[in-house]
């Protein structure tokens, strides 16, 4: 079963993942990014705080895809 790493990228800030996970398919491994980069937007909304949050994909070989979302606020209230 392929193996499959997920970094997570946050402003100046990256946290790689050394171990990665086996995981059927890279489809799999892109539903499980999308369900990190929602959680890690939640975060973001709890915690009111813009900015820009990506999850890249990579195996050995290099990157294979990268899910991100901006998170903005205004003031407008």
């Amino acid at each position: 079963m392929p193996r499959f790493h997920f970094d997570y990228h946050e402003a100046e800030r990256v946290t790689r993942d050394e171990f990665g996970q086996e995981i059927q398919s890279l489809a799999a491994a892109h539903r499980m990014a999308m369900i990190a980069l929602g959680e890690a937007v939640r975060d973001f909304t709890f915690a009111a705080r813009p900015g820009t949050i990506a999850i890249v994909v990579r195996n050995d070989g290099g990157v294979l895809l990268t899910v991100s979302a901006t998170v903005e606020q205004t003031e407008s209230w």
